[in-house]
């Protein structure tokens, strides 16, 4: 089998390069090696994360066969309007032109969620002309409506009807209200996060509009797979708990894809026994807070590598990319 990680971030150059001028990039500046959006947040700029040498070491050295490569998410800038349509295009552009001619790199583009009806043109444009496999996408946008909200529906009805899939993954630039100590904002903030999105889209009734919509849920779905009993008991006592679902929230798996991003064996070996033929590897790659050896901790979590290859292809769908290609990796995921 070929290892798929779906989850690794790349920056553009043309971005680092803006940022290091007076003006910045929106506001956010590089010092020192180190980007701070405007709102606070700082990260390194990890060599990972902007050249592909390093990019396709870091692939060969931890057994990754292939990459899907998708923009780093401080850098999404859903909160400066129709500028941000324009460069989040460019950015595209950038990452399609690197993972051309390489077919031991996908790439999900970044859409503008600010702009649903844009997105949705984004999303048409880069999976029909530029050939990447869905998008990454935040898990809410700057009116702090989830995407389950009636104004996301061109974008899912896009996606559902390309064929693709869509990644969520928070937009943290800032430190949140209550969890500003201990770097919870990171720890509990970005999980909450992608369990907010995930529950919207099922009581939205986003699944029963788009019943073929295929999602990934970042770093393994946050806290969604381990409450999915306590939403399934809300709904059979609350009205408000089903929301516009037409079934009960657990029955609604069969939408949801999870990375391997659990930082320990036992919930990664739960999460494969609530959905069977559902996770795919993520690193999250190249930030500390991601997985430094997924392979090695699916293999500990007892992860069936022909499990893996399914969820993969599934996820893939309609993408037109065979998840078997090979890269700089040999040998995959094994019980033995």
């Amino acid at each position: 089998m070929s290892v798929i990680d779906f989850h690794t971030h790349f920056a553009p150059q043309f971005s680092l390069a803006q940022a290091e001028t007076s003006e910045g990039l929106f506001g956010g500046r590089i010092r020192n090696g180190t980007f701070t959006h405007r709102e606070g947040f700082a990260y390194p700029i990890v060599a990972t994360a902007a050249e592909i040498e390093d990019r396709e070491a870091w692939m060969a050295a931890h057994g990754v066969d292939v990459s899907v490569l998708s923009l780093v998410p401080q850098m999404f800038f859903y909160d400066v309007g129709a500028a941000g349509i324009d460069y989040l295009r460019a950015a595209n552009d950038e990452l399609a032109a690197l993972v051309a001619d390489r077919p031991h790199l996908m790439a999900l583009a970044a859409l503008p969620l600010q702009d649903p009806a844009a997105a949705a043109t984004e999303l048409r444009r880069v999976v029909e002309e530029l050939g990447m496999v869905g998008a990454q996408i935040g898990t809410s946008d700057p009116d702090g409506r989830y995407l389950g909200d009636a104004s996301h529906d061109p974008l899912l009805e896009a996606a559902e009807a390309l064929g693709v899939m869509l990644m969520l993954h928070p937009y943290y630039t800032s430190l949140k209200p209550g969890l500003e100590q201990y770097y919870l904002t990171n720890t509990v903030g970005v999980p909450l996060e992608t369990t907010v999105a995930g529950a919207s889209l099922i009581l939205s009734g986003a699944f029963d509009r788009f019943p073929r919509l295929r999602v990934l849920l970042a770093h393994g779905g946050g806290f969604l797979p381990y409450q999915l009993g306590r939403l399934d008991h809300a709904a059979r006592v609350r009205p408000e708990g089903r929301g516009a679902a037409t079934r009960l929230p657990s029955e609604y798996l069969g939408n949801l894809w999870f990375d391997t991003i659990t930082h320990a064996a036992a919930p990664l070996e739960f999460l494969a026994r609530l959905a069977p033929g559902r996770i795919v590897v993520g690193s999250d790659s190249p930030f500390d807070m991601g997985d430094p050896d997924p392979v090695a901790h699916a293999r500990a979590a007892g992860l069936d590598p022909d499990a893996l290859d399914s969820a993969a292809a599934s996820l893939l769908g309609g993408s037109g990319r065979e998840p078997t290609e090979a890269g700089p990796a040999s040998g995959g995921v094994s019980n033995q």
